[in-house]
């Protein structure tokens, strides 16, 4: 390993740590690692996360891309002096070259885990980093709590409202504001004014809340509404009603994005540089539409290249599979046998514990219910508690009834009491008719379709709606400030399908079931690009033994 002056006068001429001072580039010395590569051997791969910070001190490397059509083209070539990885680095972005190995090469990395851990304990040394623009940006991003990020999945672009939207709503009421503010001061301070100007003038300063109120609306209201595009998907989260008290949230997978649209509407926005985005997929209502954005050129141009990275990615998975079972099928290297793991039956319950499992499985059955890859979702238990509370407060006013005017009815006691029992029979039968017809009703999603059904007690009627996951365009969530606090939403899930658009009111943690329903449409789209795959490679393997025996055949070396 070189000395420290050494790495210390390295570090000075990477551009991203030239503005560092020696002291703190001492603290850096000690995370510098040295590794050695001999041709032929990668570096790194596109499409694995990334997680180091190379340097190359000797040698030479081609950096090489595919690309969504499957070409795989050489980008450039490194050799001593060059750095590559600052996304990986600082976000710890996936790899979008292969980095592969032409002369024996050495390399100093930094460790993503133990640069973050040092930037931590010294925070000085990230405000002298001099980082690309785009990377100082997206490591200033807050983590939304309303965004749950999938495994790998990179926040790309955070956006709000250009400003002038909001100058445009509160313009009328700052200029309102203002004159009242005005007169209200001026009739306060003439000397020579009577009470009745003294009067107006304070009802005057009072009235100038009005404006100031609605101001402050306008001005929360803008801020609530935040777009965000991910390196899986288009997102746009936004509080609405008369106190903002409903949320909606809405996103849309990249893969299902079919084009994108830029909407300028008069002069001020060509002139401002702002207009709306229109992003639309499969579906006819499946769009994302992100209204008076700044710049809306570029974060088309952002959508569009990270949908030609969610295709590239898929192409080279594509590639090294069909590279390994070409080594299988004709080179005869074995691939990784796979061993079934034995599942373990499920405890069988006997006797009277069996039977109170099931009773209070029924009484008290889950919201959410998951056997495998199925997931089963009820509404929220304050949809059962409504429907239950009529039939039980009138079978607790029929009791109290007959519990205080009993001693009262002689013998017609007998009677009444026969009348109760035939009222309470049918409050209970009212009770449970009202708890089935909640219990009936679900959501459903597996590992191919998203399934829907509404059914009444005693299967008088049933209505089953159901969609295949690849038609699905388009997944809303709305809560109210009620459904905040209660953990309760609903959801709009905006279909290619005949069936249209499945409401699910009330169902319970709305976000998460949201973000299973896009895990399953991501595991559907990965087999079945699997299962595509397979089959190419299988015909391609035919392909290449129909030569193989033409050219024996025929004694072809």
């Amino acid at each position: 390993m070189p000395s420290q002056e050494e790495i210390i006068r390295t570090l000075q001429g990477v551009p991203l740590f030239s503005r560092l001072s020696r002291s703190q580039l001492r603290k850096m010395v000690g995370l510098v690692r040295e590794a050695t590569y001999s041709p032929g051997e990668t570096i790194c791969v596109q499409g694995e996360p990334g997680h180091r910070y190379y340097i190359l001190r000797s040698g030479l490397v081609r950096a090489t891309r595919v690309d969504p059509e499957g070409r795989v083209a050489e980008v450039k070539r490194l050799g001593a002096g060059n750095v590559f990885g600052e996304t990986s680095l600082l976000l710890g972005d996936v790899h979008d070259v292969t980095l592969e190995v032409l002369e024996p090469t050495t390399i100093w990395y930094l460790e993503r885990e133990e640069f973050e851990k040092l930037l931590a304990a010294d925070p000085s040394i990230e405000r002298a980093l001099q980082m690309r623009p785009d990377v100082a940006e997206r490591r200033r991003y807050p983590r939304f709590r309303w965004l749950r990020l999938e495994e790998g999945e990179q926040i790309v672009k955070v956006l709000r409202r250009h400003w002038f939207s909001l100058v445009d709503r509160i313009f009328l009421a700052v200029n309102l504001l203002v004159l009242l503010l005005f007169l209200g001061l001026l009739f306060l301070t003439i000397r020579e004014a009577s009470i009745a100007f003294a009067i107006a003038g304070m009802l005057l300063l009072v009235g100038s809340v009005v404006p100031l109120l609605s101001i402050a609306y306008h001005w929360i209201d803008w801020a609530n509404d935040i777009y965000v595009i991910t390196s899986r998907r288009v997102a746009h989260r936004e509080r609405v009603g008369a106190l903002l008290t409903q949320e909606s949230f809405s996103a849309a997978p990249l893969r299902a994005i079919q084009n994108v649209q830029v909407v300028q509407a008069g002069l001020i926005g060509r002139l401002m540089r702002f207009g709306d985005l229109i992003v639309e997929t499969a579906g006819a209502a499946g769009q994302v539409v992100f209204h008076d954005i700044p710049d809306p050129w570029v974060v088309q141009n952002i959508i569009f290249e990270q949908r030609a990275r969610t295709l590239a990615l898929e192409r080279l998975q594509t590639r090294e599979e069909i590279r390994r079972a070409v080594r299988r099928h004709f080179l005869l290297e074995g691939g990784e046998k796979e061993v079934a793991v034995p599942v373990p039956p499920p405890p069988v319950r006997q006797g009277c514990l069996a039977w109170l499992v099931l009773v209070l499985r029924y009484l008290f059955p889950p919201t959410w219910h998951r056997e495998g890859p199925v997931i089963t979702w009820r509404r929220h238990p304050i949809t059962l508690l409504r429907a239950i509370f009529p039939p039980a407060a009138v079978g607790i006013g029929l009791t109290l009834v007959v519990a205080l005017v009993g001693e009262f009815l002689g013998h017609l006691a007998l009677f009444f009491t026969a009348l109760y029992g035939i009222a309470m029979f049918a409050v209970l039968i009212w009770f449970f008719w009202n708890f089935e017809d909640w219990q009936n009703d679900y959501l459903q999603v597996t590992t191919t379709r998203l399934i829907q059904v509404d059914r009444l007690p005693l299967l008088l009627r049933e209505s089953r709606r159901e969609a295949s996951l690849e038609q699905i365009t388009n997944i809303r969530v709305e809560q109210g400030i009620i459904g905040r606090l209660l953990g309760y939403g609903h959801i709009f899930v905006e279909t290619a399908a005949p069936a249209g658009t499945f409401q699910f009111r009330y169902a319970g943690r709305p976000q998460e079931i949201q973000r299973e329903i896009f895990a399953h449409i991501e595991g559907a789209r990965r087999r079945q690009r699997e299962e595509e795959a397979r089959q190419r490679r299988q015909e391609m393997l035919d392909w290449l033994s129909a030569y193989d025996e033409l050219r024996h055949s025929r004694g072809t070396t």
